[in-house]
């Protein structure tokens, strides 16, 4: 215990990552709802709930983490899903798992910005971009290693399509959850950094809103991480069906997000290498890799081909996330810094629930049409928003 109280944050947040993103039962996530008697649509329709329960509380949740601090909104965050996890392995019904679904959708606002925010000013000032791109680097890894991880195991744990293999799965992600709600309590504040603000909720919201408004490259920066959306949730949803029309066997359905995840897992720990390497053309690469993989994934449906096509379109989703957490964070001058982040994320959250029903309409009519308009999408905003100038803008104004 003692050893793990001198981990610094970023390591800390890291395993918290980790643990916290265990899910032993995603691969038959479906499947168990439907035997507890819910509709297609109303497994789909908790993933709605998730999203604008996020989009409502982003704002009020990252005023409170500057009220209260980065650690604590953590923890909240860490409790609420743990909570909704033991609720999980009891639920018999829809309006039980709406109920596990507002929980999430609050605990991930709790997180959304205060994680960030915690690993961002506990780092030294000297080169803190830097640190900062490998430090979400490391965290975005971490979770990429559990993604690789917990279908291996579930898959093992779920032998059979039973409820009693079912609910194991469930019981064991729920006290992995748990194990990371009582490794957040060892963070530290980084009380150097920042200090607990006096102002009133109304006086931080305010102040984040100006912080925004009045920073050029800061708004454009949003555009950039907001319009160039991966949609990795669209991907992960509609793929299944998509193998599944081309009869890929059942286990590399599995198999194929754990080999995705295993890469992301090693993409996002060296992302900065990319952009070392290309210099000012990294960024654009991270960027619109994920488009140019949407459309050859639309291209292809012979099984030996959509296997690799589709680890390396998952791995790359997520790759430019370090870099843009570093730009984002460098621009944010305000103490309040939180809240910043969770009004970005707020109108992220925004675009991609709405743009995702169109694709998800689309989707109803071909998946494969559905891949291509995504990928030409992040192709074009990409474009448009020159995002190969922006490791070469240093500049606020």
């Amino acid at each position: 215990m003692s050893k793990l109280l001198e981990i610094d944050n970023t390591k800390k947040l890291a395993i918290v990552t980790f643990f916290s993103n265990l899910y032993f039962y995603n691969h038959i996530g479906t499947l168990y709802l439907q035997t507890r008697g819910l509709s297609l649509l109303q497994v789909s329709s908790i993933w709605s709930i998730i999203v604008g329960t996020i989009f409502l509380a982003e704002v009020p949740t990252g005023v409170l983490a500057d009220k209260i601090g980065r650690k604590w909104s953590v923890v909240i965050a860490l409790l609420l899903q743990t909570i909704g996890e033991f609720l999980y392995f009891f639920a018999k019904d829809y309006f039980a798992f709406v109920l596990i679904a507002i929980l999430a959708g609050l605990g991930y606002a709790f997180l959304s910005g205060a994680n960030e925010a915690l690993v961002y000013d506990s780092l030294q000032e000297e080169n803190r971009e830097g640190e900062m791109k490998k430090s979400m680097g490391l965290i975005g890894s971490a979770y990429q290693l559990a993604f690789f991880v917990a279908p291996l195991i579930g898959g093992l744990i779920v032998s059979q399509l039973i409820l009693a293999k079912f609910l194991m799965a469930i019981f064991l992600t729920a006290c992995s959850v748990a194990v990371a709600f009582l490794i957040s309590l060892s963070l530290k504040e980084p009380q150097d950094n920042y200090k607990h603000s006096e102002e009133s909720p109304l006086a931080i919201f305010k102040e984040g809103f100006n912080e925004v408004k009045n920073n050029r490259k800061l708004k454009w920066l949003i555009a950039v991480a907001v319009l160039t959306s991966t949609f990795s949730n669209s991907l992960l949803s509609l793929y299944q069906p998509y193998f599944a029309k081309a009869s890929v066997p059942t286990f590399w359905i599995g198999a194929s997000l754990s080999l995705g995840g295993l890469l992301a897992f090693i993409l996002q720990k060296y992302a900065y290498l990319i952009e070392e390497k290309l210099g000012k053309f990294g960024f654009l690469v991270v960027t619109i890799w994920p488009g140019i993989m949407y459309l050859l994934f639309a291209m292809v449906s012979l099984p030996a081909l959509l296997i690799p096509v589709f680890v390396i379109a998952y791995a790359s989703m997520e790759a430019r996330n370090p870099l843009l957490s570093s730009y984002k964070n460098e621009q944010i001058k305000s103490k309040n810094r939180a809240t910043v982040l969770s009004l970005i994320n707020m109108f992220g959250m925004l675009y991609v629930a709405l743009t995702g029903l169109v694709f998800g309409k689309i989707a109803d009519y071909s998946i494969s049409i559905a891949f291509i308009s995504i990928g030409l999408l992040i192709l074009l905003f990409a474009v448009v928003l020159r995002t190969d100038k922006i490791s070469t803008q240093k500049s606020g104004d």
